[in-house]
């Protein structure tokens, strides 16, 4: 097959002004950015037919290893205009594969986002990796809440018998929720979220600072729940594409984790965005390693989740 495309490696402006839509936040050349710290080196990729850019694609080495993302929930290499055609996709990933290799490159990684944010796009990449023989490193399950039919007087006949009752204990309790507005109620927000991560064991992986860097580049919001005057718990949201907010973080204190206040703050989301329009809450995974967390997979059915995969590829060069 005769060669159609080449590839050229962009600063960050140049990738911009090639790679117009970058289609979700975590594509974008700032907010990459801002974490270049994490990586040796980060390649800005932009695929060409002639000097027509056709793919862009933004990749973070490590260590012998390149990964899209290095540093966020996913990332995938976006098509320039609205259809490409499905030989182009093959030849693109064969010549990032010789480009790596160049590159002294060991492996290759990849995690895409759940297909609702872009269907037509990643099926194709998905075939293709199957194809080329990238090993699927981890299927997770993702839950999405799609707001048209959440956001309704009717929300509690749609969840779980656990859901409803959860959501009217913490209603009944006077919890009360709120934007944050000021720093002192969104560092309240984030030290909820430190501390819950703590008590379970899991990694923050952003600082405050991070996080409030982040907030610079994108819509956000960030939710306070409080019971007596007293911050109990909290989500932090990104609108991460056209139409979808994802929960970035979430936590409460574990001394309430039977006062139902996740699934008023769940509820909330839903009417804030979906009055604003959204489509999608995406609630991101209930899965580590492709293992569930059974407990996290109840919650988020309980608010009306909606199940969908999301995978992730590898491959050693």
């Amino acid at each position: 097959m005769e060669q159609l495309l080449s590839i050229d490696n962009v600063t960050p402006d140049e990738y911009k002004k090639l790679i117009p839509d970058r289609k979700v936040f975590f594509n974008e050349p700032d907010f990459t950015e801002l974490n270049k710290s994490k990586v040796d080196e980060i390649h800005y990729l932009v695929f060409k037919k002639g000097n027509s850019p056709r793919f862009g694609l933004i990749l973070g080495v490590k260590d012998g290893i390149a990964k899209a993302p290095f540093s966020a929930p996913y990332s995938y290499p976006v098509v320039v205009d609205s259809y490409e055609h499905v030989e182009l996709f093959d030849e693109a990933i064969e010549i990032l594969e010789k480009y790596c290799k160049e590159e002294k490159i060991a492996e290759i990684q990849f995690t895409f986002p759940p297909f609702i944010y872009d269907e037509d796009t990643l099926s194709v990449w998905t075939n293709v990796f199957f194809r080329r023989k990238y090993e699927a490193r981890n299927v997770d399950i993702n839950y999405l809440l799609d707001l048209e039919k959440l956001n309704t007087d009717h929300y509690e006949q749609l969840i779980t018998k656990k859901g409803r009752s959860h959501l009217r204990k913490a209603i009944a309790s006077g919890i009360e929720i709120i934007r944050c507005n000021t720093e002192k109620e969104i560092q309240e927000a984030y030290d909820i979220v430190v501390e819950n991560h703590s008590a379970k064991n899991r990694p923050t992986h952003m600082s405050l600072q991070q996080l409030t860097d982040t907030f610079s580049m994108v819509p956000h919001e960030v939710f306070l729940a409080r019971q007596d005057g007293v911050p109990i718990a909290s989500m932090i949201y990104y609108e991460t594409a056209k139409g979808i907010a994802q929960c970035i973080y979430s936590g409460y204190l574990l001394q309430y984790s039977n006062s139902g206040v996740m699934n008023y703050l769940s509820w909330y989301a839903i009417q804030f965005y979906g009055n604003k329009g959204l489509k999608y809450i995406d609630r991101a995974t209930a899965t580590e390693d492709s293992v569930p967390n059974y407990g996290l997979c109840d919650f988020k059915d309980s608010v009306g989740g909606k199940r969908c995969l999301k995978y992730s590829f590898k491959k050693k060069l």
